[in-house]
Formats: structure tokens, C-alpha cells, sequence
């Protein structure tokens, strides 16, 4: 578990969603834990979660080849942009595993294997974030 990374891969819920987005692109994470200003755990908002939005509305069925073809960036551009200043706590995923100190770092690393970027380590009494756990974290403590 490392704590020192809590700061890099967390975003305050109250922040809007373009910060979260900054703070990703600038970081290259692919997820941020977002937790209350008290240290709280809330959930996550990965770059799943954004794909999402920046999709076009009515996909009752595939884009045409033409439909794909006049699609510009700007397009997408106008999908997004509506949601970058609203609160990143609005687009938390609350389904996702949770470690806890004494969890077994075997049920840890399943769940990475399975492809979990991070796992939150969070407190069972007061659901305060308290580290995070990746698979280079683990592999860290070889010196290769």
C-alpha cells in the first residue's frame, strides 16, 4: 500500500469534472479515487466513465461510415463540454472493489490480475481512503 500516492490519485468531490480531467491527462492515470474533503471514500471516475460521454446520444444503432466521416473533433468537443464544470462526485462509479487494511494481498492481486489499475485501501470504521494499491506497487519491492 502506498500513502504517498493517495495525493496524486485522488480527486476532492467537489472539484469540477474538467480539474479531474486535467489532473488525469497531466498524471496519465487512467482512474482517480474521489473522496470527500474529510478523506472519505466515494468512489472512482476513470477514463471509462468520460469515454462515455463523450459518445454520441442516439446510439440505437452504429454510425454510417458517412455519419463517422463528417463526425469532427469538435463534435465530440460539444458532447463534453457541458459536463466539465460540474462536480466530478456526479460521475462516481460506487461499484468497485474495496481493500481494507487487513485484507489478504492475494484477494488484492486477483483483482489486479483480473485488470483493477488501483485499489482503494480504505479504513472499515470511519471509510476514510488510507492508501492505494497497485500491482507496480507490489513489484516495486523487487530491485530488478
Amino acid at each position: 500500500m502506498v500513502r504517498s500516492a493517495v495525493a496524486i490519485s485522488t480527486v476532492v468531490d467537489t472539484a469540477t469534472l474538467g480539474e479531474a480531467l486535467a489532473k488525469m491527462v497531466k498524471h496519465h492515470m487512467q482512474q482517480l479515487l474521489i473522496i470527500k474533503a474529510d478523506g472519505t471514500f466515494v468512489g472512482e471516475v476513470s477514463t471509462f466513465t468520460l469515454a462515455k460521454l463523450l459518445l454520441p446520444k442516439n446510439l440505437e444503432r452504429p454510425q454510417t461510415a458517412q455519419e463517422a466521416e463528417e463526425e469532427s473533433a469538435i463534435d465530440v468537443d460539444d458532447r463534453i463540454t457541458p459536463y466539465l464544470g460540474r462536480k466530478v462526485g456526479d460521475f462516481a462509479e460506487h461499484d468497485l472493489p474495496i481493500m481494507r487494511p487487513d485484507s489478504p494481498l492475494g484477494e488484492a492481486l486477483q483483482l489486479l490480475a483480473a485488470g483493477k489499475l488501483r485499489l482503494p485501501v480504505v479504513d472499515p470504521q470511519t471509510n476514510k481512503l488510507i492508501g492505494v494499491i497497485s500491482a507496480l506497487t507490489v513489484l516495486r519491492r523487487y530491485q530488478f
